[in-house]
């Protein structure tokens, strides 16, 4: 009874933490992660100025619209040399054809972090830079309420017509004049996609009703997240693309022709990976064409220009002769405005400075910056030249140049200043994360309270709280720290302070660590240490490194301690033989992981160079990733067949045989393998359905086992069940992912099942807990994964969908990116319940292994990403990190609160036979 409290005890007080952990993680983001609030004034006809300093100018001569009509047509994730490169040319002759006459005009348009759609579309109309958290709101998009171009552009009269992508519609509810959207998450669909959107073109372009036509074409994004760039599904959308192009040119010169000035503009909204993913900052994804039809460029070597993609707003609005967005932070580009006369050109940068600085003169301290004089100084050589009687192009260029300093200077301290944090929630946050995890580390929870203790902690932290809340009330508004949330703050605190006076410091992990084996301690260490070096860009960039260096250290160690072992045996003997065995394996553990590690190049420094999977995807006869699967495939029959129980070996294997047959044949579907002839042309959809169905008849299987079980055997549940539930996240796994990277499920499951042995071998099983978390982080990176949101397989999510379905897109992209993690865990608490002495003990023991390195990575971290927030990697490195680590967190969150209910629903089966 006694060790069913305790068990009960340890239970509750994990859960405990899992909660108030989760919480303040949360907290944490919401502290960190500004959400940008654009600006909600209007600017109108009567902001664009009328004077220069008082000299009045003719502002219906030097602001009207230049172009009658606009067509912007956006295809998603047109990279650079996509139009550039080789494939632009073979892809796109029309287009290439007219930019080496110069009929077009081409700038390379420079993209900022985060390369996600719905930031990057609000990016081009508002001119402001939206903030990192967009990328997690971009699955689901809300309305721009401030200012934009399409608000200024219907207040002009302007109709604006759309098709394509329907993130547009969900950004600007009833702007458009006629529309239809198409779903842009839907990424296996290449090809209805855009049709959808080309249907509509040759109707629009005779029609005389509107000013503004916007078209987003997705097929492109959509074959790089399945297929990657260097598919040959892409010379064939480029050339779609070409053709659409090819027909609206026909038209916009014929306009142009017969004085109804026309502009036609092509730009991406973002680039793509070599991987065919976005949402990192590569050059790859932040650098994508921008091609202009029906305006002269300034500098006929036109590759040589470029623009910021926030300069499209302000630009855009001069040439239609509309009001600049009121928080708009962009610079006109003159590079297409070469008819301009020089006095146009000044005025126009006059206005755009000024309306930039509406903004910056907010900010504290505005007349110290150097981008202020700078600005002061434009004006003032701006109404000297208008003053002179001899204003020559030389000094006005002069002028033009500082007024474009000006605007560059007060921009980039604006951006700088759009990143606040609520410093209240960060600190507090990882005050509790750190109370947690002097919690967790506290060995005896059965002592009673020192309530001198407890008033004394909790003086000591009310004091923290409020000079907390005095620093930061100077940074954050009465609103953001209400109340409720000091309230939530300080009983948090009392219940942590409550856990922390009941514990005796002899009995701290720390202490236990120190008594502990020299082994454990050197990994103990290393794990430290590798949280620690997340401090840095770099490290976070290439942890795989890290995690590569640690799991090779690993055998190596194991490697030594079986040599000496065999030097000890002299008589050759069943141990010997055992402990060479065992050096062989370990052997082949090496000759794999520099195999594995080749698969898929990951990270950021090296991961242009030639691997596996690159090789495998380019070769026209995709037997290599055929075999791979195959063989994958086999493997994973093999190895259920093997531990499934004699009564029930056959009926499960044919089950997995259809299971094997459903994943090949939606590979086939996708053309990622060879296929089979005579099998009609599918799209991998029923294929899915029927691996469903039959999982759905697998689990059916498994309850009935666990009932005959519950009758005859109860102390068989919970390996069954874990069993069950290994067995169920490898099949949808190996569903997920590539083909070639299927082969990695059955590969380790061995790793862990050799690890598992040599370890008993050696009687070091204490040190399962670092070589169950090493695979895992080893696994995860041999997949392709990295700290990168580029490296995200979008694609995975969409496996056997119809339509488009949130939950369980998310619910795919998960399983498929942290596969390797969750079956390195579950293997572990599988292996624990095959011991059968002691499995609750053991099951909760591990599972506060578990949470500590996640809250002891989390609160590093935390602490870490703080003290970096000012980092200029902050938004390209640190914080994509921060992202991944707490998915990471609540996934395993997730699971340990899954293995609880287990535990406790095997010990309720266990009382009665007590």
């Amino acid at each position: 009874m006694k060790k069913d409290r305790d068990i009960h005890k340890s239970i509750f007080l994990i859960l405990y933490i899992l909660c108030i952990g989760s919480l303040s993680i949360f907290m944490f983001l919401y502290g960190f992660f500004p959400i940008t609030n654009y600006d909600s004034n209007i600017s109108s006809m009567d902001d664009i100025p009328q004077h220069v300093e008082n000299i009045s100018v003719k502002r219906e001569v030097l602001y009207q619209p230049t172009v009658k009509k606009l067509i912007i047509m956006v295809i998603d994730a047109l990279r650079w040399d996509f139009i550039v490169g080789p494939m632009g040319k073979i892809g796109m002759p029309t287009t290439s054809s007219l930019l080496v006459n110069h009929s077009a005009c081409l700038m390379k348009t420079i993209v900022q972090s985060p390369t996600v759609t719905m930031p990057r579309i609000k990016a081009i109309t508002t001119g402001t830079v939206p903030g990192f958290i967009d990328v997690a709101m971009n699955l689901g998009s809300t309305s721009i309420n401030g200012d934009n171009i399409l608000i200024q552009a219907n207040k002009q009269g302007h109709k604006i017509v759309f098709y394509g992508d329907e993130t547009w519609l969900k950004l600007f509810p009833k702007t458009f004049h006629r529309y239809e959207g198409t779903t842009s998450f839907f990424a296996t669909d290449f090809y209805e996609v855009d049709i959808n959107v080309t249907r509509h073109i040759h109707k629009e372009l005779e029609q005389n009703d509107w000013t503004i036509l916007i078209l987003h074409y997705l097929g492109l994004d959509h074959i790089g997240h399945v297929a990657g760039p260097y598919s040959p599904l892409i010379k064939p959308k480029l050339k779609e693309m070409d053709m659409v192009i090819e027909e609206i040119y026909a038209k916009v010169s014929y306009w142009n022709q017969h004085n109804n000035p026309t502009l036609f503009i092509i730009t991406g909204d973002h680039g793509m990976k070599d991987s065919g993913s976005h949402g990192g900052s590569t050059i790859s994804e932040t650098t994508v064409p921008l091609i202009t039809i029906g305006t002269q460029c300034l500098q006929k070597n036109f590759v040589d220009s470029y623009l910021t993609q926030i300069d499209i707003t302000s630009t855009l609005s001069v040439l239609l002769g509309i009001p600049i967005p009121f928080s708009n932070l962009g610079t006109v580009n003159l590079n297409l405005m070469e008819e301009f006369p020089i006095s146009k050109k000044l005025f126009v940068l006059y206005y755009n400075a000024k309306q930039v600085f509406r903004n910056f003169e907010k900010l504290p301290n505005f007349k110290s910056h150097y981008a202020f004089k700078q600005y002061l100084n434009a004006v003032e050589l701006h109404v000297k030249w208008l003053n002179s009687t001899d204003a020559s192009d030389s000094i006005a260029r002069n002028i033009l140049k500082t007024y474009e300093d000006a605007l560059y200077g007060m921009r980039e301290i604006l951006i700088s200043s759009m990143t606040k944090y609520d410093t209240y929630l960060l600190i507090i946050s990882i005050i509790i994360l750190c109370h947690l995890l002097c919690i967790i580390f506290n060995g005896q929870n059965n002592s009673t309270c020192s309530i001198p203790k407890l008033i004394f902690l909790f003086t000591i932290h009310i004091f923290i709280l409020a000079v907390t809340y005095n620093y930061c009330n100077s940074e954050i508004s009465t609103t953001n720290t209400t109340v409720l949330k000091i309230l939530m703050t300080v009983i948090i605190i009392f219940i942590n302070c409550y856990f922390l006076a009941k514990i005796k410091y002899s009995t701290l992990f720390i202490f236990k660590l120190v008594k502990s084996d020299f082994e454990f301690q050197i990994f103990s260490f290393f794990v430290v240490t590798q949280i620690v070096s997340l401090s840095s860009s770099s490290f976070v960039e290439e942890e795989h490194q890290t995690w590569y260096f640690f799991w090779v250290t690993l055998v190596i160690v194991f490697f030594y301690n079986c040599i000496r072992t065999l030097e000890k045996l002299y008589t050759i003997s069943y141990r010997q033989l055992l402990c060479l065995q065992t050096c062989i394996k370990l052997l082949l553990l090496l000759i794999g992981h520099r195999i594995l590690r080749k698969l898929n190049s990951t990270g950021d420094k090296y991961a242009h160079l030639p691997d596996i999977s690159g090789w495998l995807t380019k070769q026209n006869s995709k037997f290599g990733a055929t075999a791979l699967l195959i063989i994958g495939l086999l493997l994973l029959i093999w190895i259920s067949f093997q531990m499934e129980d004699d009564k029930h070996k056959y009926i499960f294997l044919l089950f997995h045989i259809s299971i094997a047959i459903c994943i090949y044949l939606r590979h086939m579907c996708n053309n990622n393998v060879i296929k089979i002839p005579y099998y009609p042309v599918s799209r991998g959809i029923k294929e899915v359905k029927i691996f469903w169905m039959v999982v759905l008849t697998i689990f059916a299987c498994r309850i009935y086992q666990l009932m005959l079980i519950n009758k005859y055997k109860h102390l068989k549940v919970i390996e069954k069940l874990l069993f069950f539930i290994i067995q169920l996240w490898v099949i949808v796994s190996a569903m997920l992912h590539q083909s070639y990277n299927v082969i990695l499920l059955p590969i380790h499951i061995m790793f862990n099942s050799v690890i598992s042995e040599v370890l008993r071998y050696l009687r070091k099983e204490e040190l399962s807990f670092f070589t169950f978390i090493c695979t895992g982080q080893v696994f995860y990176f041999y997949q392709g994964n990295s700290n990168s949101l580029a490296t995200i397989d979008t694609g995975a999510g969409y496996i056997g969908l119809e339509m488009y379905k949130p939950l369980t897109i998310a619910v795919y992209l998960i399983v498929n990116t942290y596969s390797a993690p969750v079956l390195a865990y579950l293997t572990f608490i599988y292996y624990e319940t095959l011991k059968q002495d002691m499995i609750s003990e053991r099951i909760v023991a591990n599972i506060k292994y578990y949470l500590t390195w996640r809250l002891l990575t989390m609160t590093i971290y935390a602490i870490i990403i703080s003290i970096q927030r000012w980092h200029i990697f902050v938004w390209t490195v640190f914080a994509p990190k921060l992202l991944y680590e707490v998915m990471f967190t609540s996934v395993l969150c997730c699971l340990f609160i899954s293995t609880l209910v287990i535990l406790l629903f095997h010990n309720i089966l266990l009382k009665p036979n007590r």
